[in-house]
């Protein structure tokens, strides 16, 4: 099963607007993993152990920030995430809910299709060159680049009788093989997405479900899609997912067939999974990590541009509040302030930064007020600068 979870990158300490036009430089901010996501792993992990497959998570920004703090998920509860995509694209930049939604509806397309298109290939050697060392050499290739399951074909010792090990051995017939190939192809479109509930940069909590839309759009398959959900429970074998989504004071249940998309509530815990469940489980799973995150741009999505950016975004945000700096007393015409933003300096071999117009220059060597003084970048707290903290 494949186990798509969508994760995003949010501002470490504030919402404050920097751009004309309402929009998030996110490439000037310190980005942290919106906090929210941390449940959407926990689901994802457990439906890995409930059902086997391969986590792959897909952001959406500024790459060289989501690499970093995405690279450390491969590690995170239980499994980790198994592969990470990360959409990523200039033409992406300023996008609201739909166009971000529309990006990522297109990258979630793109996992399924890869994986299904592995196993169309697979299919095609099967027909076309028999039991013969070109059909295993294709089936190794695409095991080793993390696009079969073991149940297709496997180098573990203790994974056996795979689908082309059955038929390289005459177990199976070259229809017999095809058919489970495309058991397995229909398996890997019965896939789930979840997310957390909502960004602390946003707070809509819309994305979600327009990315349902958005996959039920391009697909022309229906993804049904439930919100804060606190509980669920998976079938593979039915394609249906179970689960209790937070109504107010009420819980309501639902049913869904296969693919779905949930967003998991704060209040969410995994269940436990039972040990029975492991051979099913292994034979699921993929050879193992991708650890090199892998970038798609529009153009890898063929994606519409009149539907990213700001050309696809009618929203027109209002200003931002700074949400996550603390009190401080500023004293006209003493105060030492930042009067542009600076990077992170390295400095006596500390690192001290980054800084926001505005700061206060506390608590610095010395050397390096001077030499900041002396580019233009720190300066005393005026009128003007009141103005600016009194109506921003």
């Amino acid at each position: 099963m494949l186990i798509i979870t969508l994760l995003k990158g949010v501002p470490a300490r504030t919402t404050q607007v920097v751009e004309v036009g309402g929009v998030l430089n996110r490439e000037a901010m310190d980005i942290v993993l919106n906090p929210h996501d941390a449940k959407a792993i926990e689901a994802a992990d457990f439906v890995k152990r409930k059902v086997g497959g391969k986590v792959v998570a897909l952001s959406m920004g500024p790459d060289m920030k989501l690499i970093p703090i995405m690279k450390p998920l491969f590690d995170a509860e239980v499994f980790g995430v198994d592969e990470q995509c990360v959409l990523s694209d200039r033409k992406m930049a300023g996008s609201d809910t739909l166009a971000t939604s529309y990006a990522v509806s297109l990258g979630v397309k793109k996992v399924v299709e890869r994986h299904t298109a592995a196993i169309d290939d697979l299919i095609a050697a099967v027909k076309k060159d028999g039991y013969s060392d070109a059909l295993l050499a294709k089936a190794s290739s695409l095991y080793a680049s993390n696009l079969l399951p073991n149940r297709v074909y496997s180098s573990l010792p203790s994974v056996h009788d795979t689908i082309i090990q059955r038929f390289m051995s005459g177990v199976l017939s070259a229809e017999a093989a095809t058919a489970e190939l495309k058991a397995v192809r229909a398996s890997l479109e019965r896939y789930i997405v979840v997310s957390g509930v909502k960004t602390t940069d946003g707070e809509t909590g819309s994305v979600g479900p327009q990315v349902s839309e958005g996959v039920t759009e391009l697909t022309g398959t229906v993804v049904p899609h439930a919100t804060y959900v606190e509980d669920f429970d998976i079938d593979e074998a039915s394609g249906t997912v179970v689960a209790a989504r937070r109504l107010g004071f009420f819980l309501q249940t639902v049913e869904m067939r296969l693919p779905a998309l949930l967003t998991v509530y704060e209040a969410y815990r995994p269940r436990e999974v039972p040990a029975s469940r492991q051979p099913e489980v292994r034979l699921n799973n993929y050879k193992g990590k991708v650890l090199q995150v892998i970038k798609w741009t529009a153009d890898d999505l063929a994606a519409d541009a009149k539907r990213l950016g700001f050309l696809g975004s009618p929203t027109i945000v209002g200003p931002g509040i700074d949400i996550g700096k603390p009190a401080v007393q500023k004293v006209l015409g003493k105060t030492l302030v930042f009067l542009r933003r600076v990077d992170a300096i390295e400095q006596e071999g500390s690192r001290v930064g980054p800084f926001d117009k505005g700061d206060v220059a506390s608590g610095l060597p010395p050397a390096l007020v001077e030499r900041l003084r002396a580019e233009g970048a720190l300066g005393a707290f005026d009128y003007p600068m009141l103005m600016e903290d009194l109506f921003p």
